[in-house]
């Protein structure tokens, strides 16, 4: 059979039967789970998983019902037995009058890995890495409802380079790519783990700082990443200056939902511009 398949005792809840292909996708040998609340406890890896499967098997064990049960697909992750972890569809079905519980996994693996593939993609920048404009809107909208319900703070960060399209100009493409990716290096490497960063487009990047443990210092932050800029750095062999200029906004003084916050950032940013450049601003 293309799928896993286990049988157990209904009265003892031992394991008395699993297929090849049981053996082939999680790696165990027969026997080296004597009985299902082990082979629950040993390789079922998420808490919440676990659970509802103690829930949801646990109670057919020694029951006096007679009426066939038919145990609901889900989704479970398994440890297997050389340390990967596979996600499989899981169901099963309780036959009272035959004493037997039947288990069934089929690996969806390859398939949710895909899928991940595909989400990152989709709200992932090609160039940079950093999560991209779509990303951006959902997790901004995101914080600013949890910041909301929690009586906390979230502050935007608009950052834009300074002078790119001269360096475009100047040096090609090629090296405006380089300098972009430089870029998200630096921006991530000057916030915290907590906080976000993403490119919206262009030399247009932003950062969502939120209040953790911690609540962000806007200043530090801020200098920490223009010092991150100030410093030449060799991109496709030429060294090239990387500034910006940021522009600051932070929930709820500046703004109270994303439209609104998102313009008050990128006034402030516009002052930052305007007083020279290089330079954050409120």
């Amino acid at each position: 059979m293309p799928i896993a398949v286990s049988w157990a005792n209904l009265k003892t809840s031992s394991i008395f039967f699993q297929n090849r292909k049981f053996a082939e996708i999680f790696g165990y040998d027969f026997g080296e789970h004597a009985t299902v609340p082990e082979w629950i406890d040993k390789t079922y890896v998420n808490p919440e998983q676990v659970k509802r499967a103690v829930d949801t098997w646990t109670p057919h064990f020694q029951t006096d019902s007679i009426v066939p049960i038919e145990i609901g697909q889900v989704e479970v992750d398994v440890l297997c037995k050389d340390g990967s972890v596979k996600t499989c569809l899981h169901s099963g079905m309780i036959l009272p009058r035959q004493g037997w519980a039947l288990a069934i996994f089929n690996d969806i693996s390859e398939r949710k890995k895909y899928e991940m593939h595909i989400q990152r993609m989709a709200l992932e920048d090609d160039l940079t890495q950093l999560a991209n404009r779509r990303a951006f809107n959902k997790m901004l909208q995101s914080s600013l409802s949890h910041a909301r319900r929690h009586n906390t703070h979230t502050i935007l960060l608009l950052i834009d380079l300074d002078d790119f399209k001269g360096l475009n100009d100047s040096f090609g493409h090629d090296v405006g790519d380089k300098a972009l990716q430089k870029a998200a290096e630096i921006i991530q490497a000057g916030i915290r783990d907590e906080d976000f960063a993403f490119r919206l487009g262009g030399d247009e990047f932003a950062v969502i700082l939120n209040e953790g443990t911690e609540s962000p210092n806007v200043k530090e932050v801020a200098e920490r990443l223009l010092a991150g800029f100030g410093a030449q750095t060799e991109i496709g062999n030429r060294k090239v200056s990387l500034n910006m200029s940021v522009g600051v906004a932070a929930f709820p003084k500046q703004g109270s939902d994303p439209a609104t916050l998102y313009k008050a950032a990128d006034e402030a940013l516009y002052r930052a511009k305007s007083k020279g450049k290089d330079c954050w601003s409120l």
